[in-house]
């Protein structure tokens, strides 16, 4: 074996952290958007970093992610422990008839507008009790929640490049232990966005999948040459199924766009009829094909979702890697349509991430079962000794990976 290969490396951390007598290492929670459950095993020549951190951990055969499989319920799941009713972010859009206004996922005036964001993230509870905190563009640290920020964070930036993200995080690290964050939240989102241009099963992907893992790589070597031990949790927030024009579900066979109100579509839709007649509507949607739409309280039991004035009346469901809009929606969409999507019922692999813990404060060489991402927060709540609020997980993780 290379003496200097990631493993030797976080193996040598590991010791010097024990050999240190280090109480509680720093966490860095790490996420790869978009990185399937599968990719680490699919492309192993290109994730030795990854493996190297799974082998010196304890991981997860897959993690499961909350419905919908998108992007912001599920990172703020993670930090929260709490099922997206509960938390308040049901999609990456959605209206709050309380309000009368829509949140949009990729505005600031949603994203740093604290009336959204219920429960209460691990940089809160951290700081809450005395310790500091920090976010590199992890979803819901641009708002004010319960009065509090991270100690550091920023505005979401996608143009700022991993190098400079590499370097302020190590300007972190290197801070007086009593001004350094005892938790660090770090966003990579490279795997995502190639996933939906090019799809889950490209040559593109391979590629970035690579790139991630040389982040991983960079990361763990700048902290062993600087002699600073990391307690890594490495997630991702949902995979990726391929996905086509030729499978559109079109709204308008059925109904009349115009008597709805539609708060979200594409691989999940959400619709409150105009009229108020919720019945009438699911009638009128039954015929659709590839897709079924439900009212909120007769959703599967494993969505989890429950009362909430921001969930709408009727979602609509579809067959994987099947999209919903209205014909309209579908005439403006540019030529190249996306060829990878998420968004579908937890219940398909395709749809499933990785979670890997991995450090002084982990066991080694520990597999899991699948297991659902609200468990995640109290672990990290258990690694950096905090009590957690209230949520909806609970100790299973925390008794398979923490020594």
């Amino acid at each position: 074996m290379n003496p200097f290969s990631p493993f030797r490396l976080l193996i040598a951390l590991i010791a010097l952290a024990s050999a240190q007598g280090a109480d509680t290492p720093p966490l860095l929670l790490i996420s790869m958007d978009g990185f399937r459950w599968d990719y680490a095993a699919l492309h192993p020549a290109d994730t030795p970093n990854l493996r190297a951190l799974i082998a010196a951990g304890t991981a997860a055969r897959a993690l499961i992610p909350v419905y919908p499989t998108n992007t912001f319920p599920n990172h703020y799941s993670i930090v929260t422990g709490l099922y997206p009713s509960h938390h308040g972010i049901i999609n990456n859009d959605f209206f709050d008839p309380g309000t009368s206004e829509y949140f949009r996922y990729n505005r600031a005036a949603s994203v740093q507008k604290n009336i959204w964001w219920g429960g209460e993230p691990i940089w809160v509870t951290a700081r809450q009790q005395g310790l500091k905190s920090a976010s590199s563009f992890w979803v819901g640290s641009e708002a004010e929640i319960k009065g509090v920020r991270p100690d550091f964070w920023k505005p979401y930036d996608s143009l700022v490049p991993f190098e400079k993200r590499f370097e302020e995080l190590f300007s972190w690290l290197a801070l007086p232990a009593a001004q350094r964050p005892a938790v660090i939240a770090f966003y990579l989102e490279e795997t995502n966005s190639v996933g939906h241009k090019r799809g889950p099963d490209s040559p593109e992907l391979a590629a970035v999948v690579k790139r991630v893992d040389d982040h991983l790589g960079a990361i763990i070597a700048r902290a062993g040459a600087e002699g600073i031990a990391l307690n890594f949790v490495i997630v991702s927030d949902h995979g990726m199924t391929p996905i086509s024009t030729e499978r559109i579900v079109i709204l308008d066979a059925c109904i009349d766009p115009k008597s709805v109100q539609i708060d979200f579509d594409g691989p999940v839709a959400g619709l409150r009829p105009l009229a108020g007649d919720v019945a009438s509507l699911l009638k009128a949607l039954a015929p659709l094909r590839h897709a079924k739409a439900y009212g909120t309280e007769d959703l599967p039991a494993r969505f989890h979702v429950t009362a909430n004035p921001r969930n709408p009346a009727v979602w609509i469901v579809p067959d994987e890697g099947w999209e919903i809009y209205t014909r309209a929606k579908v005439d403006s969409f540019p030529k190249a349509f996306n060829k990878g999507d998420h968004g579908y019922d937890p219940a398909f692999t395709s749809m499933h991430g990785i979670f890997v813990a991995s450090g002084p404060s982990f066991k080694a060489g520990v597999v899991v079962d699948p297991v659902e991402n609200i468990h995640i927060y109290n672990l990290l709540c258990a690694a950096l000794k905090l009590q957690p609020a209230p949520n909806d997980g609970d100790d299973r993780l925390v008794r398979a990976a923490l020594k």
